[in-house]
């Protein structure tokens, strides 16, 4: 099992930066999550997401 996490870790790694943005940005969703329930939480516990990297921060009324 570790065998294809790592094989896993690797895919995700190569992936090009725009790509990865894309995967990140599900994190919240309501795809992000259906994808979660999908993939198990061993599968998502093997990946680390952060924010996209062209993230957008909010502002406004409905952030304070």
């Amino acid at each position: 099992m570790e065998e294809f996490f790592q094989q896993i870790r690797e895919r995700f790694t190569s992936l090009k930066d725009e790509e990865k943005d894309i995967i990140r940005g599900l994190v919240g969703t309501a795809e992000g999550r259906v994808l979660s329930k999908i993939l198990g939480p061993e599968l998502m516990s093997q990946i680390n997401l952060r924010a996209p990297t062209g993230a957008k921060t909010k502002r406004g009324l409905g952030t304070r």
